[in-house]
């Protein structure tokens, strides 16, 4: 039962992503869709204090938190504008937005299970509603608008950048068109065109997206239980493991996102899936504390690349379509934990905690055979303008 109400609300989360990803392109603020999905997010959070019948509850997380999961994609999207209006380098912008959010997963768990040993879980919920309201506000009256008269545009972007032109190109990436729809092109599909224009490009994205991300929710499920199973060391070094890796993201996400333009973003994704096919080739000869710790540099580079650079690309492969990039790689994002959180249970059941790690380098190397397939697609080209016939003298 654990496991439907887990898989019912990630299909709901995936599919509610997409379509509003498609719908939020087509409104002039997307700071209205950040603060409907926190409201969704506040009243799935309030049901879970409130409500105790399992089915009642299955209802409510489907369709609060798959409504409100959208959040995640589309503070991407709203990024990549206040980026481009601003004229700050995208993939900087975003990579500081990602580093903020792993370090959300260092302070959050902890906290959570504070409040539960010292409350209850009535309580977790009751707080999670509160922070949820709290994010609502702050992206009403908090944000700015992108969009506001007097801002820079995305067609005057900052010198040196990607989107500046041949200056800011790299060998594997040409400097390709601004990614945000100007007046006088067409305006975005919407809900009922939401794949529209998904080319090879953008199919080859989201399969290195789901591959990485499977292997990354497989290593965390079964890390902890290979390190006191099989090993025998207590479960506070698999703690230090998994914090030691994520507060080591923080700042590689910041220079993932310093280096993309300089470096190339699908080199970086090549080089992301070699760091993980060798971490993960490493981790079951590896039985011993100093030099687990030490690979987790390795673990660290791969996923600072794999979380920050992918959702860049799409974005690019979809010029004014931010919405709906972000969504597709949020979608993709939770279909790969999604995936890798079935398989981790069937691998280690069949084959034991140390034969998973082989398994997510299997699934590496195939990310990158994709990623290398990436760099032979071209670039798309800008929407088309809006042709409008002459006037009649």
């Amino acid at each position: 039962m654990v496991g439907l109400f887990f898989a019912a609300r990630s299909i709901a989360e995936i599919g509610t992503d997409v379509v509003v990803g498609a719908v939020s392109d087509r409104l002039r603020s997307r700071r209205t869709i950040l603060v409907l999905t926190a409201l969704f997010n506040a009243a799935g959070a309030l049901c879970y204090t409130l409500l105790r019948d399992y089915y009642l509850l299955l209802l409510a997380g489907m369709v609060c938190f798959g409504l409100g999961g959208a959040c995640f994609g589309q503070l991407f999207a709203y990024t990549r504008e206040l980026a481009d209006a601003r004229g700050v380098d995208a993939p900087f912008f975003n990579g500081f937005l990602r580093s903020v959010t792993s370090l959300a997963w260092v302070v959050g768990p902890p906290l959570a299970f504070w409040v539960i040993a010292d409350w209850s879980f009535t309580a977790l919920y009751a707080t999670t509603a509160a922070l949820s309201l709290l994010a609502a506000a702050l992206c009403g009256w908090g944000l700015p608008d992108p969009h506001k008269p007097g801002s820079p545009k995305s067609g005057s972007p900052k010198p040196g950048s990607a989107e500046s032109g041949s200056a800011g190109a790299t060998a594997d990436e040409p400097a390709g068109p601004p990614a945000s729809t100007k007046s006088g092109t067409e305006p975005p599909p919407g809900l009922l065109g939401m794949f529209r224009g998904l080319g090879l490009r953008t199919v080859l994205v989201l399969g290195v997206v789901v591959l990485l991300l499977g292997a990354n929710s497989m290593y965390q499920i079964d890390i902890p239980l290979h390190i006191t199973e099989e090993l025998g060391m207590s479960p506070r070094f698999a703690g230090l493991l998994l914090g030691v890796s994520a507060a080591l993201e923080v700042p590689l996400m910041v220079l993932a996102g310093v280096w993309a333009d300089r470096v190339g973003k699908q080199r970086m994704m090549v080089a992301a899936t070699v760091c993980a096919t060798v971490f993960f080739g490493l981790l079951p000869l590896t039985d011993s504390r100093p030099l687990l710790l030490a690979l987790q540099l390795l673990n660290a580079a791969w996923v600072a690349v794999a979380l920050n650079i992918p959702v860049v690309v799409l974005q690019d492969s979809l010029p004014g379509r931010f919405g709906t990039a972000s969504a597709l790689y949020s979608s993709a994002f939770k279909a790969g934990m999604f995936l890798g959180g079935l398989a981790v249970g069937t691998v280690a059941t069949w084959t034991g905690h140390r034969q998973v790690f082989w398994v997510c380098a299997g699934l590496t190397a195939l990310a990158g055979v994709l990623a290398l397939l990436l760099r032979a697609v071209p670039q798309p080209s800008s929407p088309e303008p809006v042709r409008t016939p002459a006037p009649t003298p």
